[in-house]
């Protein structure tokens, strides 16, 4: 409709009143959004649209005049022609006349139809034009006005698209359950419910988990925005192969979590909803895989136990509702290791293959390393042969290494010394950020990511080591899958809290055969419940933690979240420990999160997340900024500030790179952004550059 214009309007219009079953209340939204986008005019959208209805009514008209019911009925369904609408217009009509033919133009679904009765009755031509005109236009007036409405708020809308999105799911869904139901039968339904109630109910707390409020909050600096605004500038730049920002192309990561938020961009449009979507889908399908998989290797109660805590564990939930590429190795590198424990070894490969795209080299040497590892330990070196090694390599090659190799067709020796050279190799041999690497760096990391479940992984431990169990086998795969993405990290002189969140799905099996068998044998676990006290003490204990001066922002977060997992831990601990009903007693945990995760959601990660973005700061930017002026930000802030705004700027990362002295005496305006506590630190430095705005974590200055 934008490229033709109201000639479009006029035959789209004309189309859905000639029987052809094009929603108007689509086409006149739509032309009513355009009048607000000043592509279309008012009034002459509104005539044209009424005129293309009516025509379409005088076509459909005389089609029933001389064709009839035999005509509707031998050519109907290559209109989607719909029997009892039709019967209800003619019903209508045949009681009501040139009455019906008014309010049957203002009735979504007879509308199209009521044309033509009137013509197999042989109904007045000029009344019926009459009454058409009359019945056309309120309808078009009403959408075309409740279409400018909507477009000029267009921008307020859209942040609650995720809302809509949502909604959108949910009546999809009620009308797949409906044709389901229609055509399947109510026994043969039920019998399908039973069958699948457990992959069904993960899928809905998952989906109640990870889904709700992913835009409810902007993307969190720093790492979000970078990998958004990849995402966007690859999309802009229509170049699905190279990775880009700030204008430029970089090494940093393989493509598969940008091609994701790419097509959720497509979409969607760019939003923060649509930059966190995919790590929500790929959280939700590994853990329907964990369930899958974890039947083969265990049973079905194990299976599902396992993939609860997975949900439900603070770590696992972070990743999976943020837009961060950790969660494209976790899903890649589970299917894959999974795989090969059941036999699917082509299947395994693959995913090899596409752990290639999600993370690099690591994500093909992981799989294989660890199966070596398991193969030692086990001996097991009949699975060297049948592991299908050759063929194998040969197809996680295919689907891996096609980018690899056209992006050093593209950009030659650069790409192989950067992306494989510094980020793979000399990444893990020298740290990024000197000083916080540290052997032990992934222990309170763990701690933190495993809970409310972290006080069964030590007697899960235990117990495992002491005794011989009919899945001893499976447990230590999982064992040597967890303690290898563990101890190989904690090697990294490089580490960042996300890095051990491969280890996440084999670690929950450990905790869920542990918790399994304390419900068979109706055993409490001491250890257990007396840590589970103690994390819960711990939890409250946050309440105490100093938060340097941001009391009024925090403090009501963190006092809840202090109470509501210290509860997390003491009640189902309690519970156990008196009535000796694990089950009951476990069952709270994965609730207490759900509640947990939408309280944080919708409530307090929107509160807080001034103190953790850009956005603010963007929007003053644009309003600022001049094409004549230049634009300085911290190293820190400029993946949100151009996320949001638009604009680069040009990096630094101590206050020494700048020659502030030059910058006072520019005639051109200069800004300079930077983190407050940047600013504290070297408040003489700045003192020759004036303060335009502040936020709460960042400041604006300009030599002006």
């Amino acid at each position: 409709m934008e490229l033709y214009g109201y000639i479009a309007l006029f035959w789209a219009m004309a189309a859905e009143n000639a029987n052809i079953p094009i929603p108007s209340e689509v086409i006149l939204g739509f032309s009513g959004f355009l009048i607000s986008q000043q592509v279309f005019s008012f009034w002459p959208a509104f005539f044209i649209a009424c005129c293309g209805g009516i025509f379409g009514s005088i076509i459909s008209y005389w089609l029933g005049a001389y064709g009839g019911r035999p005509l509707l009925r031998k050519y109907g369904k290559y209109i989607l022609f719909n029997e009892k609408k039709f019967n209800y217009a003619e019903q209508l009509f045949t009681k009501y006349g040139g009455i019906a033919i008014i309010i049957g133009r203002c009735l979504p679904g007879i509308r199209t139809f009521i044309s033509f009765p009137a013509g197999v009755a042989r109904y007045p031509f000029v009344k019926f034009i009459l009454y058409s005109i009359i019945g056309t236009i309120p309808w078009t007036l009403l959408l075309v006005w409740a279409g400018c409405i909507l477009g000029s708020h267009w921008q307020d809308l859209i942040k609650y698209n995720h809302i809509l999105i949502i909604g959108i799911g949910i009546i999809a869904l009620c009308l797949i359950l409906f044709f389901i139901c229609k055509h399947i039968g109510k026994k043969n339904i039920q019998a399908f419910l039973y069958a699948h109630r457990y992959e069904l109910s993960l899928l809905i707390f998952s989906c109640l988990l990870l889904l709700p409020f992913l835009g409810a909050f902007p993307l969190t600096d720093p790492d979000e925005p970078v990998y958004g605004e990849t995402a966007r500038e690859m999309l802009v730049a229509h170049d699905w192969l190279s990775p880009r920002i700030f204008g430029h192309v970089w090494y940093d990561k393989p493509p598969l979590f940008y091609w994701l938020e790419m097509i959720s961009y497509q979409l969607f449009g760019i939003s923060d909803y649509s930059s966190r979507l995919p790590s929500a889908i790929l959280a939700i399908i590994t853990i329907q895989a964990v369930y899958h998989y974890g039947k083969s290797m265990f049973n079905s109660s194990i299976a599902y136990i396992s993939a609860l805590i997975l949900t439900s564990s603070f770590g696992f939930w972070y990743i999976g509702k943020a837009a961060i590429t950790d969660m494209t190795l976790i899903f890649t590198l589970t299917i894959a290791l999974l795989s090969f424990y059941t036999k699917k070894y082509y299947r395994g490969y693959i995913f090899c293959g596409l752990a290639l795209l999600a993370k690099g080299p690591v994500g093909y040497a992981f799989p294989a390393l660890i199966m070596l590892c398991y193969i030692m330990i086990r001996r097991k070196w009949n699975l060297l042969s049948t592991l299908k090694i050759p063929q194998g390599i040969l197809c996680a090659f295919i689907v891996g290494l096609p980018w690899y190799i056209l992006m050093y067709q593209v950009h030659g020796t650069e790409f192989i010394q950067t992306f494989i050279g510094y980020h793979n190799i000399i990444r893990f041999t020298a740290p990024e950020h000197p000083g916080r690497n540290s052997i032990f760096f992934f222990i309170p990391v763990l701690i933190l990511s495993l809970i409310p479940w972290i006080t069964a992984y030590v007697p899960a431990l235990i117990r495992f080591f002491r005794k011989k169990d009919t899945y001893t086998d499976a447990l230590w795969f999982c064992f040597i899958w967890s303690t290898f993405i563990f101890v190989f990290f904690s090697l990294s002189k490089t580490q960042l809290i996300s890095y051990i969140a491969p280890m996440f799905p084999p670690t929950a099996f450990l905790i869920g055969w542990f918790l399994y068998r304390c419900y068979e044998e109706k055993k409490r676990s001491l250890i257990t419940i007396f840590s589970s006290y103690v994390l819960g003490l711990l939890c409250l204990g946050l309440y105490a933690i100093p938060l340097h001066g941001s009391d009024v922002i925090y403090r009501p977060f963190v006092y809840t979240l202090s109470i509501s997992l210290c509860m997390l831990c003491i009640i189902p601990a309690s519970l156990w420990w008196h009535t000796k009903k694990i089950q009951a007693a476990y069952a709270i945990i994965p609730l207490g999160m759900l509640v947990i995760s939408l309280l944080s959601s919708a409530v307090f990660l929107p509160q807080i997340s001034p103190t953790l973005t850009s956005t603010k700061m963007a929007t003053s930017i644009k309003q600022r900024l001049s094409p004549t002026d230049t634009l300085y930000i911290e190293k820190f802030l400029r993946p949100g500030i151009a996320f949001y705004s638009g604009y680069y700027g040009k990096s630094w990362v101590s206050p020494q790179e700048l020659d502030l002295a030059k910058i006072k005496t520019t005639t051109n305006s200069i800004y300079v952004i930077m983190r407050k506590t940047t600013y504290t630190h070297n408040k003489k430095l700045f003192a020759p550059l004036s303060v335009v705005m502040e936020t709460e974590t960042q400041i604006l200055l300009t030599n002006h």
